[in-house]
């Protein structure tokens, strides 16, 4: 299956091929706050070490099993299998309610999340996850509502009587190029206490070129992206925090080849990683390789994943 046609990947979950109903974006909607620097964290290698093998098949038209095992030691090991389940599907788009789940037999360690689009606008997001051992079960629920010009999202966080944290976000399309909005936090960690903050987020962006930048009284993260080459994108990105009075620079770019790419960063923390992804051709297999090296420390990350998919759903998975 060539993917140079495919709808864009909207979660992890789902491989790139899929997407879940398109009808939310409509006009000139400029995404939500989490997605505002999402043009320049792409371009920085998902690192893994170790060695990963996963497996994606289509049972039916609207059911995939997955599989996959690890062998690393900065993730969870061991061998996971699970699912996604749609309720209709139309062509390549997941309609919703879509369910995906995956469960470590030996932990018992789980993920379960579901996406339900009442309204083309409105969408509703939930994912558990409970852990190995006796570890808190962890949640996050999202309600999010796409206009025309706006979007206004309502994230929770382990939401409970005692302890939890919860932002509302909004961010809307000034002109064509331009994007303002703001997000508010609300925390706490007991009953009585209860701490708030507010950020305030901007974006501008043009066909081969964006900026963007969120501030709040602990910290600024500062975002550009180009496209310096039909094949060739770059990135730079900035953090600083006032609690540490830190800062991080780094430096990413993506080279896209006809069945391949690379993608490779060096930061201020003197951490440098390149990773190399690959399509076998008349073969259902994409394979990728990373590595990272911190010349401070002296230590390095070496994986290798391979992407097993008959059904081609997979294909370009590791982009």
């Amino acid at each position: 299956m060539k993917c140079d046609w495919c709808p864009p990947k909207v979660d992890a979950e789902f491989p790139p091929c899929f997407q879940v109903y398109s009808g939310a974006n409509k006009g000139a909607n400029p995404g939500s706050i989490q997605q505002l620097h999402l043009l320049a964290s792409r371009l920085k290698p998902d690192f893994f070490d170790g060695l990963v093998v996963d497996y994606k098949h289509r049972l039916a038209a609207n059911k995939i099993m997955t599989a996959s095992w690890i062998l690393s030691h900065n993730q969870p090991a061991g061998f996971r299998f699970g699912g996604i389940y749609v309720s209709r599907i139309h062509d390549n788009i997941l309609q919703t309610p879509t369910i995906h789940a995956n469960i470590n037999p030996s932990t018992m360690a789980t993920n379960v999340g579901i996406v339900y689009f009442p309204f083309r606008c409105l969408r509703i997001e939930s994912d558990l996850q409970r852990a190995a051992d006796e570890a808190p079960l962890q949640t996050q629920s999202t309600i999010e509502y796409r206009g025309n010009y706006s979007t206004l999202t309502l994230d929770l966080y382990n939401v409970s009587s005692e302890t939890g944290r919860s932002t509302v976000s909004f961010l809307r399309s000034v002109s064509e190029h331009l994007a303002l909005g703001g997000e508010w936090l609300l925390e706490w960690t007991e009953p009585t206490s209860i701490m708030t903050d507010t950020a305030f987020a901007a974006r501008y962006k043009l066909h081969d070129f964006s900026v963007a930048t969120t501030v709040s009284r602990y910290g600024i993260d500062v975002s550009f992206w180009s496209r310096v080459h039909p094949k060739i994108q770059m990135a730079t990105m900035w953090a600083w925090q006032r609690k540490t009075s830190k800062s991080v620079g780094t430096i990413c770019y993506k080279w896209d080849f006809e069945d391949a790419y690379v993608k490779g960063m060096f930061d201020s923390n003197l951490s440098v990683g390149f990773m190399y992804g690959r399509t076998v051709s008349h073969l259902p297999v994409s394979m990728g390789m990373s590595l990272l090296i911190n010349l401070h420390t002296n230590r390095f990350i070496f994986g290798l994943k391979f992407i097993l998919d008959p059904s081609g759903l997979q294909r370009d998975g590791l982009y």
